[in-house]
């Protein structure tokens, strides 16, 4: 132990930062034998967490080869098949790697005598769990589900559970979305008095990107005390977070392994291969069932199941999460008492994690270079296969893939990489601390600095390395700006599988059998055709259908309200499972509902799609919407006259009179100047009139209301509101 001199150690107990274990100081005595068995480094404590098992737990302390920090504990367990509660009473503190699916870190810590927090990535684990938690026949639960809305599932308010005396220790299982909700009404006073549990953390990584506020959990995690938090997975990868990288890690090792039959069928269309895989176990096996798991929910599930025959069709079903929920409507199902909902059954990465099925079926997975967020690691490949809970494993298990030969095997420095990212990220965060702290200093220097500035920076702080997907580098916390770690991790997952498992054919073989595994690598297929344009096509027109199915259904909802408030929550909570098209149709709405009348913004938004169409429309609104008595309202009436004609040079003189002049945002040259003029001003018709014998082109104004908005704004925007700050440039 010369190694750890400078820490806390005597004869039963390391304390090593983060670290603090517990251990026998003397022999194991066996009362049979009467002899001393075993060695004296077995745990009886670790992280918080009692040992209570007869048995010794071995235990050993990883270092990190180069800079002799503690890596992880790893013990091993002493039955292969032994849940995590036959060793603690309760979860230790810190990062747990679990290393297998299914051995109960989840039930523990419900079953644990503490006040718990679990927060969980799926509304359907969530469910699961907490239902399975009813006393008797009441319709009390111990453990309270927090989340969306499941009808015939009938639950008390938060507040209501919390004064029930008749439930000593308070568990909550709380899906990702809603966590603010339940730790609003608990209160930062009382968070410690909770152990608070993340359960699937490397599920953050991979899906963080899509779902913002998976990285808000982060954020709450690190405002319980250490000694009250854990997160939890059967496959933790690397983070970039710093201070996720100061948790201890304790790792779960198993004596036997565990390896999986799996057959490998690479192939240059991913989709074709599943269609064809589906049709082969389905006529093999008409009796068993299938799943699918493939990433791809609009462009990858929905064609393959287009392309089945008729009578397939008919048995298939999906699982994904609610935002996708309007492309695949009429497959769409939940999971439910741990059986699959058909006999074939989809899941897209939602429900990669988390679920629990009790029955066999035959896997089938599904990574596509092509979209770089369809990969799987060996280590996700590991978890969608323990998404099998029947004793007798998986009937067989296939993963259909492509390769990326334009990226070869590299040298890529990942610990690099993700510094370079980091950096990158940095930039932007400065960035808007900058503007944030001249503002106020130097408002001339910085002419637009507003709240929407933060949301803009985000929105277009999307970037690819290394032919990774685009994803934001940054998010907002707080009304600031911060590193979107988890994105970041993604990236690096990503650059990683495209560059080493996807570069080549036979990588992703010799990885999988490297870690255990019996691999069957089947010839690479050659396929002649994908999806056909006619499938193609029917998407397409069917998906315009639904948005604007979907489009006319929250109008309906909207016009029902009575408030500019009421409208403006529903739209925000509409905007979370809207498709793309109809979330930025929302998004606008939200942001102009308070200027133009609700009839006419309905009928004018969807004109401008695009956001530089959008963009124009915006600011000629807040034009419009200027009190009578603004500087620019006054001016614009005074410079332009309706039915007059305009030479160019007039209206560039005039337009430069309230864009230079007023609002002090530079000189405008004629060419810039008239389309501007029309696109905020007022409307023109280009005329020919008769100088010096000679044809001249010229403006006649036919309205100073550009876009023929009938009637006053809702609300005008007075006259000391900074303009600069108010339109989009």
């Amino acid at each position: 132990m010369e190694e750890y001199k400078d820490y806390i150690y005597d004869n039963s107990q390391i304390s090593i930062g983060k670290y603090e274990i517990l251990f026998r100081n003397h022999p194991i005595y066996n009362p049979i034998s009467k002899d001393d068995v075993g060695d004296n480094r077995a745990i009886q404590y670790l992280n918080n967490a009692n040992v209570y098992i007869a048995d010794q737990l071995k235990y050993e302390i990883v270092n990190n080869p180069q800079t002799k920090a503690i890596e992880c504990v790893r013990f091993t367990m002493p039955i292969d098949d032994a849940k995590l509660s036959y060793v603690f009473e309760n979860l230790p503190w810190g990062i747990i790697k679990k290393n297998r699916t299914g051995i109960g870190a989840t039930t523990l810590e419900l079953n644990s005598p503490r006040h718990s927090i679990i927060v969980v990535p799926t509304r359907a684990l969530a469910y699961e769990k907490a239902k399975s938690s009813r006393i008797g026949d009441t319709n009390k639960y111990k453990v309270l589900y927090i989340g969306g809305r499941i009808d015939g599932f009938n639950i008390p308010t938060i507040q209501d559970y919390l004064t029930d005396e008749e439930i000593t220790y308070k568990k909550f299982i709380v899906v990702v979305d809603s966590l603010y909700k339940l730790l609003e009404e608990i209160g930062k006073d009382n968070y410690k008095d909770y152990f608070f549990m993340i359960d699937e953390i490397d599920s953050y990584q991979y899906d963080s990107w899509y779902r913002p506020n998976m990285e808000k959990a982060i954020d709450y995690y690190f405002k319980f005390p250490y000694q009250n938090r854990c997160m939890v997975s059967a496959t933790v990868g690397d983070f970039s977070n710093p201070m996720i990288k100061e948790e201890p890690v304790i790792e779960v090792a198993f004596n036997n392994p565990m390896p999986r039959n799996i057959t490998l069928e690479p192939t240059n269309k991913v989709l074709r291969g599943t269609i064809n895989k589906i049709i082969e176990l389905s006529e093999a096996h008409p009796n068993e069932k299938i799943l699918v798991a493939l990433n791809l929910v609009k462009r990858g599930i929905l064609p393959v199941i287009l392309s089945l025959p008729e009578e397939l069709q008919r048995e298939c079903s999906v699982l994904c999460g609610e935002k996708n929920k309007i492309h695949i409507e009429e497959y769409y199902k939940e999971i439910l008492s741990n059986q699959l909902p058909s006999r074939i059954t989809f899941m897209s990465c939602t429900f990669f994690v988390g679920i629990d099925i009790s029955e066999r079926f035959h896997l089938i997975s599904v990574a596509d270079p092509a979209y770089p967020f369809t990969l799987l690691s060996t280590d996700k490949l590991q978890q969608i296969a323990g998404r099998c809970r029947h004793n007798d494993g998986l009937l067989s298990e296939t993963i259909i893939y492509n390769t990326k030969c334009d990226f070869p095997d590299s040298d890529i420095d990942y610990q690099n990489l993700t510094k370079e990212i980091i950096s990158d990220a940095n930039l932007l965060v400065n960035l808007s601390d900058s503007m944030s702290s001249i503002k106020d200093k130097f408002p001339m220097v910085i002419k637009k600095y507003n709240e929407l500035f933060i949301n803009e920076i985000v929105d277009n702080s999307m970037k690819s390395y290394y032919g990774s997907s685009s994803i934001r580098l940054v998010r907002e916390s707080n009304n600031e700006l911060t590193i979107a770690y988890f994105n970041i991790d993604n990236i690096v997952i990503q650059v990683k599988m495209l560059h080493t498992l996807y570069s080549k054919v036979e990588n992703l073989q010799k990885t999988l059998a490297i870690e255990g595994n019996n691999v069957d690598l089947l010839p690479y297929k050659q396929e002649e055709y994908d999806i056909t344009d006619e499938i193609r096509n029917s998407i397409e027109e069917l998906e315009e259908d639904k948005d604007e199915e979907q489009r006319e259904a929250i109008i309906e909802e909207l016009r029902e309200q009575e408030t500019l408030e009421d409208r403006m929550r529903l739209a925000q909570a509409r905007r979370n499972n809207a498709t793309n098209k109809n979330g930025i149709f929302l998004e606008h709405f939200i942001e102009l509902q308070s200027y133009i009348p609700f009839e006419e913004l309905i009928s004018k938004l969807p004109n401008y799609d695009t956001p530089a169409e959008y963009k124009d429309f915006y600011n000629a609104v807040i034009f419009w919407a200027l009190d009578r008595s603004h500087p620019i309202k006054v001016a614009w009436n005074e410079l332009f006259e309706e039915n007059r004609i305009y030479k160019g040079a007039e209206i560039t003189e005039k337009v430069n009179a309230l864009w230079n002049g007023i609002l002090g945002l530079g000189e405008l040259s004629p060419r810039k100047a008239v389309p501007l003029a029309k696109k905020y001003f007022v409307t023109l018709r280009r005329v020919s009139v008769r100088e010096n014998n000679t044809i001249a082109k010229q403006y006649k104004v036919i309205s100073l209301n550009t876009l023929e908005l009938i009637g006053p704004p809702v609300c005008v925007i007075p006259i000391h509101e900074n303009l600069q700050r108010k339109i989009k440039l």
